[in-house]
């Protein structure tokens, strides 16, 4: 009896060992916590900066002419430390006159550029106007001219416009008149194959002669070329009119 006895209970003992073993945990029972610097959790931080200044000077001749010029710019930055996205910009202004006895002109100038870009796209822009006044005597001629462009480029492709007109006024002895003129450009290519181009250019003049009769001529011109697979577009149009009355 007391031989069997032993046998029992290092039965029970050995069960309790192996009961101990098999409750530890194991590595694929542990639990993973990301680190909090994975590119999902992280932010981007947008360094800004921006700067501008303005200045004048005034000089008055010993004739009495005076001469006076004003100028100011500005920049503007928005950049993403990891340089994913950003925005830029910068203006300019100038005017600038003269005065001497009956003799005035004027000159004023504004440009502007901007930029933007991040992983989808990239954006471009600018502008300018330009302003010339002259008067001397009798004779008085103003001229005015402007621009503006754009331009976009994705993943699908790009596209790109720009403007610009002029204009043109007169008066002297004998004769007056103004002149005008104008054109615009577009362009659209896509990363398929497709595109499209345009162009327009528009013109007008107006004269005025002593005797009363006035001379007037105008004109248009349009173009235009588009593909698509292996199907492929233009187009061309012009126009032209003079008159002369009295």
């Amino acid at each position: 009896m007391d031989h069997k006895l032993v046998k029992c209970v290092v039965a029970v003992t050995i069960l309790s060992a192996v009961a101990l073993v098999s409750g530890r945990p194991t590595s694929s029972d542990a639990i993973y916590f990301p680190p909090d610097d994975h590119e999902e959790h992280s932010m981007p931080v947008f360094e800004q900066s921006a700067a501008s200044n303005t200045g004048s000077q005034t000089v008055v001749g010993k004739d009495g002419s005076v001469q006076q010029q004003t100028f100011g710019s500005s920049q503007s930055a928005n950049i993403a430390s990891d340089l994913s996205s950003g925005q830029l910009s910068a203006t300019n202004t100038q005017q600038q006159s003269f005065q001497s006895g009956d003799k005035y002109q004027s000159q004023n100038a504004a440009q502007g550029q901007s930029a933007a870009f991040d992983k989808e796209k990239q954006a471009l822009a600018n502008a300018n106007t330009n302003t010339n006044v002259v008067r001397e005597g009798a004779n008085v001629r103003e001229q005015t001219s402007g621009g503006a462009g754009s331009s976009i480029k994705t993943a699908q492709g790009s596209q790109a416009s720009q403007a610009q007109t002029n204009s043109e006024s007169f008066k002297e002895p004998g004769k007056e008149g103004s002149r005008t003129t104008g054109s615009a450009q577009s362009q659209q290519i896509g990363m398929d194959g497709t595109g499209s181009t345009s162009n327009a250019n528009t013109g007008s003049e107006k004269i005025v002669l002593a005797d009363g009769t006035v001379i007037t001529k105008s004109f248009g011109s349009s173009s235009s070329f588009q593909v698509s697979g292996n199907t492929k577009a233009s187009s061309m149009a012009q126009t032209f009119s003079q008159s002369f009355g009295g």
